[in-house]
């Protein structure tokens, strides 16, 4: 019957003492969901890479050779 009563219980502990587990555990908790968000923000930036991964040249030589010339028919040809 002694043992129980030895038992600290929440309400026994000082203010000081709650409030440090409470910031423990509200940090702890921070730290998971930044944790959470950093790791979707790398699997974006790995599928964005894929789907945009391309088998050019580098981009100071990508306007380089490119023509675009369109030919029209002139109008004294005939078809």
């Amino acid at each position: 019957m002694r043992a129980r009563n030895d038992v600290k219980r929440p309400s026994d502990q000082s203010l000081d003492a709650r409030l440090a587990a409470a910031r423990l555990r509200f940090a702890a908790r921070v730290d998971f969901l930044v944790a959470r968000w950093l790791q979707r923000c790398a699997t974006n930036v790995e599928v964005a890479q894929r789907l945009f991964k391309t088998d050019r040249k580098p981009t100071c030589e990508v306007g380089m050779g490119v023509s675009l010339v369109v030919s029209y028919p002139r109008w004294d040809e005939s078809p």
